[in-house]
């Protein structure tokens, strides 16, 4: 599975709010053939990240509803935009953007503004994400938090005794053809650019601050990154096989290369990095309203948060679910300090802007200068 907290590195401009091109939509978005049931369910149609529905089938939820859920997984974070451009709304019930994306969807009348009223567990959510929740767009929640993790600088301690202190590191001549960074925009721009030029908010930097952070991006292409693998688990497999020494990554591969007998550790560069929260909406004239407030409600219950963050070494935000997590999971997101952790891992509230305001840059020419980038 792709990554789950960014868009895909070959974007054309104009995708933002528009989504991809429909042509195809239907047969890309058909959803899955179910038997039928005696007891006519309701059905709810779910676009999202393949793995974020597994709380739904915690306990006797969807028998007790009377409901079957209709998946339909994704790639990117376009594809829930393109899929309710293209007739989604009023037929798609649930979706999972980033939390950056929920304000720019829900001015463009893609997903409803949710009563947090008519959620029991909201009231159990960590403070970190019930002042998010709240804050997303002049007041009004588009989106209730699930799940957060950040893009991680992982290092080998046999290849590198201290801790890197910094992503500059990176550039370090010793290093040379031994680190690795991913494959998507949104993570490299978020992460180098406070690095190039130390800007706090990326999302609100100007063109001169974006083209240093893309001069930076291709000298580490050209003189000092060995690879930007595609996926996850192709950038564990490069720590497993002793390719990279360094990379930007995510906590739960410190697990997947304990799993293989080496070790992996996680770095905190004095710059920090980027925090990934991805939610739970309900899309804009959703079919089954009522119905679709219930399955949010279950994705922030605490059983269903406890199991989604042990079998996915991802954070959890229902505190009393924090006590259920097994200590692998709370250590990789230091549970026991979480202030301290976002003060590290940054949580921007919002994607760059669609129009320019004649000061910072447009998510259009964020794409602009990632082509140069990419062709580079």
């Amino acid at each position: 599975m792709q990554s789950p907290w960014s868009p895909s590195a070959s974007l054309s401009r104009r995708r933002l709010l528009q989504g991809a091109a429909t042509i195809g939509a239907v047969s890309a978005f058909g959803g899955v053939a179910r038997p039928a049931f005696a007891a006519d369910p309701k059905r709810v149609s779910y676009v999202g990240w393949e793995g974020y529905d597994s709380g739904f089938h915690v306990g006797s939820f969807l028998a007790d509803n009377n409901a079957t859920i209709d998946t339909t997984y994704i790639n990117t974070s376009e594809d829930m935009t393109t899929k309710l451009r293209s007739g989604g709304v009023g037929t798609v019930d649930l979706t999972t953007y980033n939390h950056m994306y929920n304000p720019l969807m829900g001015e463009a009348g893609l997903l409803t503004a949710l009563d947090v009223k008519r959620l029991p567990s909201f009231d159990k959510l960590l403070p970190q994400f019930k002042k998010m929740a709240a804050s997303e767009s002049d007041g009004t929640c588009y989106g209730v938090p699930f799940t957060f993790s950040s893009c991680a600088l992982l290092y080998n301690p046999k290849k590198i005794p201290v801790a890197p202190t910094s992503w500059k590191d990176f550039l370090k001549p010793e290093y040379k053809g031994r680190v690795a960074l991913f494959s998507d925009m949104l993570t490299n721009i978020l992460v180098w650019a406070p690095v190039a030029t130390g800007v706090k908010d990326p999302t609100r930097m100007n063109k001169a601050q974006l083209d240093q952070t893309i001069e930076m991006l291709i000298t580490l292409k050209k003189d000092h990154v060995r690879a930007m693998p595609a996926s996850l688990g192709d950038g564990a497999e490069l720590l497993i096989r002793g390719e990279a020494d360094m990379i930007m990554g995510w906590e739960p591969m410190v697990s997947w290369c304990k799993a293989k007998d080496v070790e992996v550790k996680i770095a905190k560069p004095v710059e920090g990095t980027w925090a990934f929260v991805d939610t739970f909406n309900i899309a804009k004239d959703a079919p089954n309203l009522e119905l679709d407030y219930a399955f949010v409600e279950q994705a922030i219950s605490v059983e269903a948060q406890a199991a989604f963050g042990n079998a996915n070494l991802l954070g959890v935000v229902n505190a009393d679910a924090v006590k259920s997590l097994t200590p692998e999971v709370k250590a990789l997101y230091d549970f026991d300090n979480l202030d301290a952790y976002f003060q590290h891992a940054r949580i921007y509230p919002r994607m760059f802007g669609t129009e320019s305001d004649g000061e910072h840059v447009t998510y259009d020419e964020v794409l602009d200068g990632y082509e140069r980038f990419l062709k580079a």
